[in-house]
């Protein structure tokens, strides 16, 4: 056989090699660590037996393996008796190594979206909204020092939320008014500081569909 073409079969057969050891160690990063999920479980447990008076129930983990939360790689998802409206998180910090929960972001969370929720009705119509996605950063409790058996409301809290709208719809004219509207009410109702709002459109358009519009304040 010619040298050349050794030389290329070769170097495909590298390539190949190399493209399935990419894609194994991809999938290793993405799948869950039985040992790892059971940790989590066991500690989450104890963390909530010590901490929580309420009845809670861990349900489920969460394996972030995309880096979504910075706090993170293995969480426990645990719902409680006296909330129905939302789960917490309970996971071991990645930077403090300690076991803390998403307690005082979830509730700000659910306080921001139930506010939101009218003002956006009445400006998008009630068919309009398709989501609404707020978040807070998960150990806000905790780098707040704020108890999870006396959370405060989320007005004038020095915490920066992220909030993401999506309209069932595409973009209409008036859309861009409408949300510095709700921007300006969330800092003047609710004495939030900063944060990240983006209005987001559910077209059906494969290409050219209408862009985000993020809004930072």
């Amino acid at each position: 056989m010619d040298p050349k073409k050794k030389a290329l079969i070769a170097g495909l057969i590298i390539v190949f090699f190399l493209l399935i050891g990419i894609i194994y160690l991809s999938y290793l990063g993405l799948a869950e660590d039985p040992e790892s999920v059971d940790e989590v479980k066991v500690n989450a447990e104890q963390y909530l037996e010590d901490h929580f008076d309420q009845k809670t129930e861990v349900v489920d983990t969460l394996l972030d393996s995309t880096g979504v939360y910075e706090q993170f790689r293995y969480a426990a998802i645990v719902e409680l008796e006296e909330h129905d409206d939302f789960r917490m998180l309970v996971y071991k910090h990645n930077q403090y190594e300690e076991y803390m929960d998403s307690y005082v972001a979830e509730m700000w969370e659910h306080e921001l979206e139930e506010f939101l929720i009218p003002e956006l009705k009445k400006r998008f119509g009630d068919d309009a909204i398709h989501e609404i996605w707020t978040t807070y950063p998960k150990d806000v409790g905790y780098q707040l020092e704020i108890s999870p058996h006396d959370v405060p409301s989320l007005q004038g809290q020095s915490a920066h939320p992220v909030v993401r709208i999506t309209l069932d719809r595409g973009h209409e004219e008036g859309d861009e008014e409408y949300l510095d509207e709700i921007i300006q009410l969330i800092q003047t109702e609710l004495d939030i500081p900063s944060g990240n709002v983006t209005l987001s459109f559910n077209d059906d358009a494969l290409i050219f569909s209408d862009r985000n519009i993020r809004e930072e304040f």
